[in-house]
């Protein structure tokens, strides 16, 4: 599970990362909130711990702007600055939580648990397993097969797989994919779904015949059913 940690303190930051990874988080450390926007576009982060003064930068206009952009992954603001008025504002910004410093780690790790399994209970309702034709997609365990193959795929490959088999047989435009995948609500205008797509479409016609995804121009994407 993979936690971005945004903290310039290399201090806090090394003994917050050391400490969550030994809880078993994979933690993914970064000082600006410019690294931070990076690494929330280019991988799948579960959660975020960020620190709100950063430099001479306010971190929490930063999460406005993101969450302005789209982003729902559960943010814990953590600060020395721990008023009142500076939690309002925070949560006011799009924080999930906010935890003022200094803390100990237990708490911390308590927290984004929280957080994590609040942001899981609007999952429940949804099925463990997705089928489309010859595609099953098993959503406990972040894994999937095409006729019984097992697919290797990387996270964000198996969270497109995933949001086309939620809609089997129907065209999910890229609009969706953007949100589902990248937890964007804009298109950033470059070819980061087509690329996954194609890496995706390789598995997926190495594991079975025919062509599983089909693109619908100008609107998204097509799982095809098979069966």
């Amino acid at each position: 599970m993979q936690i971005l940690l945004v903290e310039d303190d290399r201090q806090i930051a090394q003994r917050v990362a050391r400490d969550l990874g030994r809880s078993g988080y994979e933690v993914i450390d970064v000082a600006t909130t410019e690294a931070a926007h990076d690494a929330l576009t280019s991988r799948p982060i579960e959660a975020v711990v960020l620190d709100r003064l950063l430099g001479d930068n306010d971190a929490i206009a930063a999460l406005a702007d993101w969450r302005r952009a789209g982003l729902k992954t559960p943010v814990l603001v953590v600060s020395s600055l721990g008023g009142v008025a500076d939690r309002i504002a925070g949560l006011a910004a799009g924080a999930d939580d906010y935890l003022p410093k200094p803390f100990h780690t237990e708490e911390l790790d308590a927290r984004l648990k929280a957080l994590l399994r609040a942001r899981d209970r609007h999952a429940q309702s949804e099925p463990d397993i997705l089928l489309c034709g010859s595609v099953r997609v098993d959503r406990r365990n972040r894994t999937a097969t095409r006729n019984g193959t097992q697919l290797m795929l990387q996270p964000r490959e198996y969270r497109l797989l995933e949001a086309l088999a939620a809609n089997p047989g129907q065209v999910v435009p890229r609009s969706m994919l953007l949100e589902k995948v990248w937890n964007l609500t804009f298109d950033p205008r470059t070819k980061i779904i087509e690329t996954h797509v194609s890496r995706l479409r390789d598995k997926l016609d190495l594991a079975g015949e025919g062509e599983a995804i089909e693109t619908v121009r100008g609107i998204g994407y097509r799982l095809r059913d098979d069966a």
